[in-house]
């Protein structure tokens, strides 16, 4: 959950360079928003997501903390909820209740962010313009307004770190209800220490694991294929990548490929009909008719064989991904 959010943080703050620099090219911008970018190693504060609207208004405060590459802590006192990860494993904790949900996240943490797609993506779909500053927690920010080109993006207001090029506030409506997500009270590169990332359950704690949720996970698409009532589509061409897990969740299969830091995922499951995809390009997979679409630097195609529905996701070009889907059998 976090990483996506700061992807697409990350993609907006390009947006903000590129309106105060408007001679630098898309890919220059990039270098220089990776180079902020990793510049912090860690991070710490109070996240705060409020949301108000005519029902009332919702705050929820987490203390926080994130360690590069993919290490993150967040505990709300009030609910009594405690969320590690180390990168590789993470537990969710009720302290109310004393359960702890335990699951394996190492293999979704290994995709590293296009920076120079995410700007060319960001670029399409808003106009962006420097407000002015004001200070947010202390520090002094950039005020951003992002005005979408299309019907589907949403009007956003964000305050960026002039420091560290960090989203420290974002604000936006959408049906009638103001969000805003803050870090208030925050620390960069700290010097954390990982075992702020590590959890011991207490004792007579119950451990719940993803079986409980309903998800398996199987060595080998064959394995999967016993517990399912649609043929599994297995591509003979993956671009290099190899096969690294098969998991089945709801009579849905996910198979997940890796190649070095990139990852592609392909889910199946039966279906009638393609689900609508909002800024999709219609494309030929075969004879038949698919969804194709960007998002974030990252490639979507969905197309349907039979009675199934396969979606692929991964940093992988269209051209190499409906190869792939065109390969399947």
């Amino acid at each position: 959950m976090r990483g996506k959010l700061m992807l697409v943080l990350l993609a907006l703050l390009s947006t903000v360079l590129l309106a105060g620099c408007t001679q630098m090219s898309a890919e220059e911008m990039a270098r220089n928003i990776e180079e902020k970018y990793n510049a912090v190693k860690d991070f710490k504060g109070i996240l705060r997501v409020t949301a108000e609207g005519k029902s009332g208004k919702m705050v929820m405060e987490y203390e926080y903390v994130f360690k590069k590459p993919n290490k993150v802590r967040m505990h709300n006192k009030e609910m009594g909820t405690l969320i590690v990860s180390n990168g590789e494993k993470m537990w969710i904790y009720d302290e109310k209740k004393n359960e702890v949900f335990v699951m394996d996240v190492g293999q979704y943490n290994q995709v590293n962010p296009d920076y120079g797609e995410l700007v060319k993506d960001m670029l399409k779909r808003y106009d962006v313009k420097i407000l002015g500053s004001e200070k947010v927690s202390g520090r002094d920010c950039y005020v951003v307004q992002l005005t979408p080109k299309d019907n589907e993006s949403i009007e956003a207001k964000m305050w960026v770190d002039k420091e560290y090029w960090y989203p420290l506030k974002i604000e936006h409506s959408i049906g009638g209800i103001k969000s805003t997500v803050e870090y208030i009270n925050v620390e960069f590169n700290t010097g954390v220490s990982d075992d702020e990332f590590q959890f011991t359950p207490p004792e007579g704690a119950k451990i719940k694991t993803e079986e409980d949720l309903g998800i398996k996970k199987f060595n080998s698409v064959e394995e999967a294929q016993k517990h399912v009532d649609f043929r599994i589509l297995k591509p003979a061409y993956t671009a290099g990548y190899e096969l690294k897990e098969v998991s089945l969740m709801f009579n849905s299969v996910s198979l997940m490929y890796a190649k070095k830091d990139k990852m592609l995922m392909i889910t199946e499951a039966k279906g009638e009909e393609l689900p609508k995809m909002q800024n999709a390009e219609n494309v030929k997979v075969e004879d038949s008719e698919g969804l194709y679409a960007e998002i974030y630097g990252s490639s979507m195609l969905m197309f349907k064989k039979g009675d199934v529905v396969v979606t692929m996701t991964g940093m992988i070009s269209k051209e190499e991904l409906i190869k792939i889907a065109e390969s399947m059998g």
